[in-house]
């Protein structure tokens, strides 16, 4: 089995997390980063000892020829930088949003199509309480799925950074968070058919952490209802302006929920209200009887993002 070599378009926070991710796989090389400010890609590489840093990611892909590459960068470049990549031989891994519009998202396809190259989207549910509740999202055990809520709000990038501009980002909370809280919606309750959505900016004027006061120009408030197959109810929000971070979901049936915590405001992972016995233990939450506390999945490094993606390229034909 042969080392994949990674390489990184961002030199950003979280590149970090994939960086880390890779370090723990077998037979993966973290081999080159770029960055358009030549010191972040250098600081970057020292820190995790990646041996070639650049500020022109089409030299690194000449150079560096990495099997895969991590595309971190501001959501507008996501669809051209992508498309270079594959174009240089390059599996993708890109990190949400896919793209910034249909259009380049459908050019993204054709060009993996094109080039035979995987193109692989950030997968924001391969965690173990997502996939355990799962398990438990069935009619035997909540009875007929009523209705939803979804949200990932918090209280907004932390630092002035591109992120505000909606000429480089593309828009705002609904494309930096919106697109967790849709994604498990639709896992769970598949297609929407109908949407309502209300979009603004409830903050035009935004004082950071240090007292920099910037005027953002994208959205920082949104609240969508959805309707799926049946005449199921949603409801999803993604917002920048909450106190704290608030990241959860929550399936109703008809007699039993499910409640899947990703933030610290809870101090279980996944709750499952039914009065079915299930593997477990068996507690009492939010004042509400016949509540279990699963066995969550097993995660491995070969379970997370990164592991998923090189196990994809191994086995793509």
């Amino acid at each position: 089995m042969k080392n994949i070599k990674v390489a990184y378009l961002g030199a950003g926070e979280i590149s970090d997390r994939f960086i880390i991710m890779a370090q723990k796989l077998e037979k993966v090389e973290n081999i080159a980063i770029y960055s358009k400010h030549i010191e972040n890609a250098k600081n970057k590489a020292l820190k995790y000892n990646i041996p070639f840093y650049y500020d022109d990611y089409i030299k690194m892909l000449k150079e560096a020829k990495p099997d895969a590459v991590i595309v971190t960068t501001p959501h507008s470049l996501h669809a051209k930088h992508s498309i270079d990549c594959m174009k240089a031989g390059a599996h993708v891994l890109v990190e949400k949003p896919f793209a910034t519009s249909f259009k380049d998202a459908k050019k993204m396809y054709l060009t993996s199509k094109k080039y035979k190259k995987i193109l692989n989207g950030l997968p924001f549910d391969h965690y173990p309480q997502f996939i355990t509740a799962l398990k438990y999202i069935k009619e035997k055990y909540i009875g007929k799925i009523t209705s939803a809520h979804s949200e990932l709000s918090f209280p907004g990038p932390p630092r002035l950074n591109w992120y505000y501009d909606k000429k480089v980002a593309g828009g705002g909370a609904m494309l930096d968070v919106g697109c967790y809280a849709l994604s498990r919606l639709i896992s769970v309750l598949g297609p929407v058919k109908y949407v309502s959505a209300f979009s603004n900016m409830l903050i035009p004027k935004r004082l950071l952490p240090g007292g920099k006061k910037i005027n953002p120009s994208v959205d920082d408030n949104n609240v969508l209802l959805l309707e799926f197959k049946g005449g199921v109810f949603a409801t999803a929000k993604a917002s920048w302006q909450h106190p704290f971070l608030e990241n959860r979901t929550v399936i109703y049936g008809r007699c039993g929920a499910v409640f899947i915590n990703f933030d610290n405001l809870d101090e279980y992972p996944v709750v499952i209200h039914t009065k079915k016995k299930i593997n477990g233990k068996k507690i009492k939450y939010r004042n509400l009887t016949d509540c279990w506390l699963p066995e969550l999945n097993k995660f491995t490094p070969q379970d997370d993002i990164m592991g998923k993606f090189i196990y994809a390229i191994r086995n793509s034909k």
